[in-house]
């Protein structure tokens, strides 16, 4: 057992403790004595006080430059500009490259003007009622979206964030600016119309599925156009899908990445959430398409034009280090017109989108295909937890939205369904064998397995 020290310690004449403390601390000469403690204002009664106490006040004095420091630079004017230089240099660097564009694009296209030269700290920093105010006139006097707008919002609590890991503000300031509810940074209420427009789902009907199946049919971009209404998979997750994805024994496919363009680079990365990492079942005329498609592509490979063109470079940007992936093995790959090989990614769909709208007056949009795939298996029954789990989805309110019939509100369909719980057993009238008789509804199943 370590001997106690009682270095420094004196018992007073009237009975208390003093606590001597002489020594360098960080690199000062230290020679103080205390009798009180300092921090409730009572004597040093007894030994043992007395010593906590020098072991306190000496642990605090080594804290006091680390502190000071922290203070100096809080206290030194710092610009939004600055902590924007901190996120790209830094934490940006973990995110996922979708967030790091769409914040460039903000800054860049409007806060970099509006901020970029204010303060994000001092006495004439940016006040909450001055972006707060900002916010309200983006939305309200332009034509952005509520939506959009609240990608300013989430950018402004990065900054203060970024600002506040680097200590350039205090908790204080963090917690009012982005936590506080009466006082922080806030969206602006949304209009009626757009509060409507939220709350609805586009999808497709069945004529325009048929439609859009005729157009895709025999092209390149069919596996796309199957994945998207079969699977309900997002734009960036079928184009990023590998062939090792697929197990065609279990008649599943697994999404655990996705190819989108970083910078004007072809880049696979990882999936924006944890929930979006999921392995989900295929239908079995996806699984019988794929894997035709999968011989079509092997029988291709040994070509040498298929060779030439299959020599695309992606940046695999998952790990901690970025892998270029030369000629990778993806679904989306040419076959037809004398391009066999090349990468087919989110670009390509723009012509087969124009050639729809002149044909039958509606955009094709891949999220609209993966909203009418999850509004088909809602309305059908699917279970809302297989659901959740399927469309890769966080929240299960997003979820729920998907069980909302899209020409009803929420209260109309409660009311519809609860229309449809009935007391007696209706009676009914059917045909059978040229003769009109009446049943009760109860009754019509047992009746049609006896004619059977």
């Amino acid at each position: 057992m370590a001997k106690t020290s009682d270095t420094g310690l004196k018992q007073l004449k009237n009975g208390n403790w003093s606590c001597r403390i002489f020594k360098k601390i960080n690199g000062v000469q230290i020679d103080t004595t205390c009798r009180v403690d300092e921090r409730t204002g009572s004597p040093l009664r007894t030994k043992t006080e007395a010593r906590n106490y020098r072991e306190y006040k000496i642990e605090q004095l080594r804290k006091e430059p680390a502190e000071r420091e922290v203070q100096k630079r809080q206290n030194k004017t710092v610009k939004f500009s600055k902590i924007w230089e901190l996120y790209l240099n830094g934490e940006a660097k973990e995110k996922a490259p979708s967030t790091v564009v769409k914040y460039t694009s903000l800054w860049e296209n409007h806060l970099k003007a509006e901020f970029g030269n204010k303060n994000i700290n001092g006495d004439e920093a940016v006040s909450v009622n001055e972006i707060n105010n900002y916010l309200r006139n983006l939305y309200y006097d332009t034509d952005l979206s509520h939506a959009y707008i609240t990608g300013f919002l989430r950018l402004f609590y990065c900054l203060y964030g970024v600002a506040y890991r680097s200590n350039l503000i205090s908790l204080e300031m963090l917690t009012q600016y982005t936590k506080e509810k009466k006082m922080r940074i806030c969206m602006p209420p949304m209009t009626d119309e757009d509060e409507e427009e939220s709350k609805k789902i586009e999808t497709y009907d069945q004529g325009q599925i048929s439609q859009m199946a005729d157009v895709f049919k025999g092209s390149d971009l069919e596996p796309a156009f199957l994945i998207a209404i079969y699977c309900g998979l997002r734009e960036s997750e079928i184009f990023g899908l590998m062939w090792d994805d697929i197990d065609f024994n279990n008649k599943t496919l697994t999404v655990n990445k996705q190819l989108i363009f970083v910078e004007g680079v072809l880049t696979l990365s990882r999936l924006k959430t944890l929930a979006a990492t999921r392995t989900i079942e295929m239908p079995d005329n996806l699984v019988k398409f794929l894997l035709e498609r999968k011989k079509a592509t092997n029988r291709e490979k040994v070509n040498k034009a298929y060779k030439n063109r299959c020599v695309e470079v992606v940046e695999d940007i998952r790990g901690r280090e970025t892998v270029e992936i030369v000629g990778g093995d993806f679904v989306n790959r040419k076959l037809y017109n004398g391009l066999g090989g090349k990468l087919l990614t989110t670009n390509s769909l723009k012509a087969y989108s124009k050639k729809i709208k002149n044909l039958y007056g509606y955009s094709l949009k891949m999220h609209d295909l993966r909203k009418t795939h999850l509004t088909f298996l809602a309305n059908s029954g699917y279970p809302i937890k297989a659901l959740m789990e399927r469309a890769g989805h966080r929240k299960l309110e997003t979820t729920m939205r998907y069980y909302i019939h899209k020409d009803e509100s929420m209260k109309e369909q409660e009311r519809r369904i609860i229309n449809t719980i009935v007391l007696d057993d209706p009676v009914i009238t059917i045909e059978i064998e040229g003769r009109k008789i009446e049943v009760k509804k109860s009754e019509l199943d047992k009746l049609k397995n006896d004619q059977k």
